[in-house]
């Protein structure tokens, strides 16, 4: 028997539309149909035959595609569901998301010179383990640089801003930080050393007025070592800090079991009380016992020995690494007219040494030697101050409350305070001391 089941013309319509992109003959004489009860035999035979006379499905959809693009024509799904005439390339294509605040006008590419300083990084620009030590802020920059981190959805945007509004009473808005931009082309060039022998040409400055006042030419046998011999600075180095550790526990002696006082019998029977055996009352682990493997007075000697060329070779590697690097500043004295610290302070400054921020230096005079200071490019001391233990009594006493530096004669010259700081300033006249002491 013939079944007839309640199908819509709308829904058989659909049904075969899904299967063919381009509306058929029999879909449109299906849907002009006016019964409403229709055989499912014969829809069945009608979709058959006609499926039997269409192309396969992808090239009816590339031809469907093809035909979209060139002309633009609307979708005959579209037409026969209803749906708004689109064009194929608009439908497959996403709508741009534009955040807000931003326009959809082009824009402009990043100078790749130009490096913005990231919000999360807690670190002074200043500082040497900085990315951006010794970069220039772009002025006038923070109006240029377009936001570009509010891209999200608008919605979330909305969602969050709702939340925070809730607890307007305990939240506050923190004004928005404007963005810092640093010039790459400022990056200060690395240093490059001077080879020899111009290397040992170096310039005589005034401390206090930055001026160049000559030039001196150090011994090549004291500041001209080539190449540097690292493994003897290091043995200077070690022998020097075992030097400072020095001899130790002088004196120091504990008791052991005989020389506690105490009796020797035992304290409590063997077996019967449940608690630990125990002998005397004098064992380490008690209180007031002994003290076990304690020092007997024996003096703890850190010191170990170094033959002295070897100590002299470690020095004068040790210069000449300096002056490679770049770091051996000569000056003429290091005198000051006053003992005030200001003044001083702000003549270093000029060197980008001491203080909070600047360079650690080591700083080596001669003062007490006027043989080789009364003829020197600095002249003699206007102030006539005086000169205690090679260093001047006023630059001493100055010196003693800015951070970073220290001052020392040319005996307390040694490898461990020139490894210990970053610049070596030394006076005209502890150069000639230390050529003499350390020329071979």
């Amino acid at each position: 028997k013939t079944q007839h089941l309640p199908l819509a013309p709308t829904m058989a319509t659909t049904a075969l539309l899904r299967l063919r992109p381009a509306a058929s003959a029999t879909a449109t004489a299906l849907a002009s149909s006016s019964p409403s009860h229709l055989s499912l035999r014969s829809f069945r035979s009608a979709a058959a035959s006609e499926f039997a006379r269409r192309p396969p499905i992808s090239a009816m959809a590339a031809t469907t595609t093809t035909a979209a693009k060139t002309t633009n024509a609307p979708s005959a799904t579209a037409a026969l569901l209803g749906a708004p005439a689109l064009p194929l390339s608009s439908s497959l294509r996403p709508a741009p998301t534009v955040a807000r605040g931003l326009s959809t006008a082009p824009a402009t590419e990043k100078d790749p010179n130009v490096l913005e300083w990231p919000k999360n990084l807690k670190l002074d620009s200043r500082s040497s383990a900085s990315p951006f030590y010794g970069l220039k802020k772009v002025e006038g920059a923070a109006s240029a640089a377009e936001v570009e981190d509010d891209e999200g959805d608008e919605a979330d945007i909305e969602g969050e801003r709702d939340e925070y509004e809730e607890n307007d009473d305990d939240y506050e808005e923190d004004d928005e930080d404007e963005i810092d931009l640093y010039d790459l082309t400022t990056r200060p060039q690395p240093y490059r050393s001077v080879p020899l022998p111009d290397r040992l040409h170096v310039p005589v400055v005034r401390l206090f007025t930055g001026e160049e006042v000559g030039h001196v030419h150090l011994d090549p046998s004291v500041f001209g070592c080539d190449p540097i011999r690292v493994d003897l600075i290091h043995r200077v180095y070690v022998y020097q800090r075992n030097k400072f550790r020095g001899k130790r526990n002088a004196g120091a002696v504990t008791k052991t079991i005989s020389q506690v006082s105490g009796s020797g019998r035992k304290v409590r029977p063997q077996k019967g009380q449940g608690k630990a055996r125990a002998g005397h009352s004098r064992p380490p682990h008690w209180r007031g016992g002994a003290k076990a493997h304690g020092p007997k007075g024996n003096v703890q000697d850190y010191t170990t020995k170094l033959n002295k060329k070897v100590r002299r070779a470690g020095l004068r590697h040790a210069l000449s690494q300096k002056l490679l690097e770049g770091n051996l500043m000569v000056t003429s004295d290091l005198s000051a007219e006053s003992h005030k610290t200001g003044a001083l302070a702000k003549a270093l400054d000029r060197y980008d040494i001491g203080g909070r921020y600047g360079t650690t230096a080591f700083m080596v005079d001669d003062a007490g030697n006027e043989e080789l200071t009364e003829g020197s490019l600095g002249g003699e001391d206007e102030a006539g101050s005086l000169a205690v233990g090679g260093v001047d009594v006023n630059f001493k006493v100055a010196s003693g409350n800015i951070k970073k530096i220290r001052l020392t004669n040319h005996l307390g010259c040694g490898v461990w305070e020139i490894l210990k700081h970053e610049r070596l300033v030394l006076s005209l006249a502890a150069v000639r001391t230390l050529e003499e002491r350390l020329k071979l």
